[in-house]
């Protein structure tokens, strides 16, 4: 896949997220959707039914996840609990990450 289509879609289509990082907030276009899959704790999303809590981030090849310590979604708080660059050829197309919603606890 070329950067330059990735990065159209992403921009297009693309939810808007804030990772922070280092005490740096950096703005993205990802995809980050509710992971849909059969499991206990179903919740009901816009999309269909979804595992409480866990969430599908593609991403900007050149924003590697490694070392966010959060992601920031319409007021809601994640953290990455999965992370890796999906290559095409000898590049990085995009980035992959599981995340999982944090309560204000774990913020604390």
């Amino acid at each position: 896949m070329d950067g330059t289509v990735w990065k159209n879609l992403l921009e297009r289509y693309g939810q808007r997220v804030t990772l922070c990082r280092g005490g740096e907030d950096l703005p993205v276009r990802a995809f980050f959707q509710p992971v849909r899959e059969r499991a206990p704790g179903e919740e009901q999303t816009p999309l269909g039914a979804a595992p409480a809590g866990r969430y599908l981030y593609l991403g900007p090849p050149e924003i590697d996840p490694e070392g966010v310590e959060e992601l920031v979604w319409e007021g809601r708080s994640f953290r990455f609990i999965r992370a890796r660059a999906v290559p095409v050829g000898e590049r990085a197309a995009y980035r992959w990450a599981l995340a999982e919603e944090q309560d204000r606890e774990e913020r604390s």
